[in-house]
């Protein structure tokens, strides 16, 4: 046998083998497609159980004093004192002010000595009246005399006892409106006297909520330095904002060590009803197509379920969220990568 026979045997062996290798290449392909086909995706999941919370209505408020008067003069005089520096605490029945009584106390002795003058006039003339000696319109004019002379007595009286201001209630000395020496005029504004023993945090409600308020629940006011501060519900308004449709609430604040708070911005968070929610991560959180929010949970045949949900309310870095079933098996890892009716793998 030559060279050319043994060559040609060689090629036709070696065309046989390549042939017979594609083959196998060619009918194994299809059973790799179909194991890659059922591959799933892999996610995990963890169970969660709904829980009563109470919902709540989170609105902006500011915190206010209690009470807070402006002191005005009830006679006209010239400031002669004023004992106490602005700014100081003071308490009740302290005096504050003191307006100079100018010639009052001569026109008191005055006024005292007329009307014990007609006390005596109407004594005589109330005998000569029962001795038939004067007339019943004598008797009337002495007896309107008298009158006359207690009224401009008390007032006398009054103007004196008004010469002193006197604090109303304990608070601190806010403002002042007038100096020493100055004259002032009946109903003039002298100074202002703030009650900071309670606060009153103050708040507008939408109109859509208020109907969940009630006086007296417990209400937590977070101030913008992030203290929480506790107080009752105690105003509700009758009557909305004709602007805003909203309703004004007032909730009491202690302050016995009577820190400066008044003026400082607050959240105030109000629960209402309560509901079923879970409390989960906010970022198991994603929006649907439609914009809004939605988790996404397995269900028994590891088929992925979305739910749409709205938040309660808010904690730490965790919210809770109503819409969902009492039980349900939670994708926290790998959410966005299923869709709604995917099967998965899960793991916990």
């Amino acid at each position: 046998m030559n060279k050319s026979i043994l060559l040609a045997i060689g090629l036709t062996g070696l065309l046989i083998v390549w042939m017979l290798s594609g083959s196998n290449n060619t009918a194994t392909a299809p059973v790799n497609q179909t194991l890659q086909e059922h591959e799933l995706m892999s996610v995990v999941v963890s169970p969660s159980s709904a829980q009563a919370i109470a919902k709540t209505i989170t609105v902006q408020g500011q915190v206010e004093p209690n009470r807070i008067l402006s002191l005005k003069t009830e006679i006209d005089g010239k400031v002669i004192a004023l004992p106490i520096t602005l700014g100081n605490r003071v308490n009740q029945g302290q005096l504050l002010v003191k307006i100079a009584l100018k010639t009052r106390l001569a026109e008191r002795e005055q006024a005292i000595a007329n009307v014990k003058f007609q006390e005596q006039e109407l004594a005589a003339t109330q005998k000569l009246f029962s001795q038939d000696l004067e007339s019943e319109n004598s008797l009337s004019r002495i007896k309107a005399n008298l009158s006359s002379a207690k009224a401009a007595l008390a007032q006398i009286q009054y103007e004196i006892d008004n010469a002193k201001i006197f604090a109303p209630f304990a608070g601190v000395y806010d403002r002042r409106y007038v100096e020493l020496g100055e004259y002032l005029d009946k109903g003039q504004q002298v100074l202002s006297l703030v009650d900071d023993l309670q606060l009153k945090i103050t708040a507008m409600v939408p109109q859509q909520q208020v109907q969940n308020l009630t006086l007296g629940q417990e209400v937590i006011a977070t101030l913008i330095n992030g203290e929480k501060l506790r107080g009752p519900l105690t105003f509700i308004s009758a009557t909305s904002d004709v602007n805003t449709r909203s309703y004004r609430i007032e909730v009491l604040i202690d302050n016995k060590e009577h820190r400066r708070l008044v003026g400082m911005t607050a959240s105030l968070a109000i629960p209402v009803n309560e509901t079923q929610s879970h409390l989960i991560s906010s970022s198991a959180i994603s929006l649907d197509k439609q914009g809004r929010l939605q988790v996404k949970a397995i269900d028994n045949n590891n088929r992925v379920v979305a739910y749409t949900v709205s938040i309660v309310r808010t904690d730490a870095d965790k919210v809770w969220l109503s819409g969902l079933p009492e039980h349900i098996n939670l994708i926290t890892l790998g959410q966005g990568f299923v869709i709604s009716g995917q099967e998965v793998n899960p793991s916990i």
